[in-house]
């Protein structure tokens, strides 16, 4: 109760520094434009810790590390092609989605992502590709698919409030996923910011890639359909710190919050724990650009 108390008051603090309602991710969205500069390449190469590897609203382990590549190439006026490779790794227990007695299992996922961005003014639209490779135990054993997305995005600034919109369907597992993200920035010195943001995730047929039927899932199978309704609110506080011109550190403390038909799924006889619980998160990025 207290933590849910936490993230409740988390929720309060972001909304009331933005005060509007709106959607990663988290799981990854449409990778975002990179602005060259002097005699930039345009490329960003990030590297990241996180206390835990929750994606759409499903911790799904502890201790994920990642790396990541991206830029922007500009085709026309307007208009380019935003790309990035990400590839993480969890670095600890898994306790969520193991068999009974077995809490150690292996997760590497692999994503390619590319994206088609045109700048309208006021507003952004995307269209994009996500290929994502899902390897170790999750695969072998826990029936976890890869997966492949096509994905319609939206971007805009409502004052000092950054809002973001996207829906996503994997076409290989079947499901759609959409998103709503507000976030903004407050500038504490010419080097370090806060940023609050809020999160929240909506899935048809959704089942985080494994397969509908896996009694891996806490909850059973899904219904052999996987889950419709709202998944997760996650809302925290990042804090940017540019190094230099060219480096930021960006540390952040989050919660994650379950809704709806998740607070449904809870552990069965086959697996030690529910991925669908409240969570409090933290992790840092380290971001340069060259």
């Amino acid at each position: 109760m207290k933590l849910n108390a936490l993230l409740k008051t988390l929720g309060f603090l972001a909304l009331a520094a933005t005060p509007v309602v709106a959607g990663t991710a988290p799981a990854p969205k449409n990778p975002a434009p990179v602005q060259p500069v002097n005699d930039d390449l345009g490329v960003n190469v990030g590297l990241g810790y996180h206390t835990n590897a929750v994606w759409r609203g499903a911790n799904l382990g502890q201790h994920w590390i990642d790396g990541s590549l991206g830029g922007a190439i500009p085709l026309v006026e307007g208009t380019r092609l935003a790309w990035d490779v990400n590839y993480g790794s969890l670095a600890g227990d898994q306790d969520h989605l193991a068999l009974a007695g077995a809490r150690d299992m292996s997760w590497q996922r692999l994503q390619l992502g590319a994206a088609i961005q045109q700048d309208l003014g006021p507003v952004t639209l995307s269209a994009g590709y996500r290929y994502f490779r899902n390897m170790g135990d999750f695969n072998t054993v826990g029936n976890m698919n890869d997966g492949q997305e096509v994905s319609l995005g939206l971007a805009t600034a409502l004052g000092p409030i950054n809002v973001a919109s996207s829906a996503n369907y994997d076409f290989v597992n079947d499901s759609w996923y959409f998103d709503l993200d507000l976030n903004t920035n407050i500038a504490v010195t010419d080097s370090i910011s806060i940023v609050p943001f809020f999160n929240v995730g909506y899935g048809k047929n959704f089942n985080w890639q494994f397969n509908k039927s896996n009694a891996l899932i806490p909850g059973g199978n899904f219904g052999g359909n996987g889950i419709t309704g709202w998944t997760a609110i996650s809302t925290g506080l990042r804090f940017p710190i540019k190094l230099n011109s060219r480096a930021t550190l960006t540390p952040y403390i989050a919660g994650n919050l379950p809704l709806g038909t998740t607070t449904n799924l809870v552990a069965g006889p086959a697996v030690n724990d529910t991925p669908f619980k409240s969570v409090l998160m933290g992790g840092v990025t380290l971001s340069v650009r060259f």
